[in-house]
């Protein structure tokens, strides 16, 4: 069974595989809390903060619908690694055959 994507909520520890990956804070290993709390100082704390607690009101124009009034937030997303699966190979080739 997959694991779902989850939400970050602050509450858990991140380390970064890639130096170069890195951005906001000096080291690759951080509470997502710190990353959170470091990303609204650089977009302004008051700004910031509402960004990431609340969100924003905002519009929305998908293609082919109308305006749609809701909010825009930020949040840290963490998606798992799926394991490979020989399944996904056979997937592929009956994909391509169909082309």
């Amino acid at each position: 069974m997959e694991k779902p994507n989850m939400f970050i909520n602050g509450d858990e520890v991140i380390s970064i595989i890639n130096k170069e990956d890195n951005v906001l804070i000096n080291h690759n290993t951080y509470k997502a809390s710190d990353f959170i709390d470091q990303l609204g100082e650089n977009l302004n704390y008051h700004k910031g903060k509402k960004w990431l607690s609340e969100g924003v009101e905002t519009e929305i124009l998908a293609p082919n619908q109308t305006w749609q009034k809701g909010k825009i937030k930020i949040c840290l997303q963490f998606i798992p690694d799926r394991p490979e699966s020989v399944l996904d190979d056979i997937r592929q080739e009956g994909s391509m055959s169909v082309l």
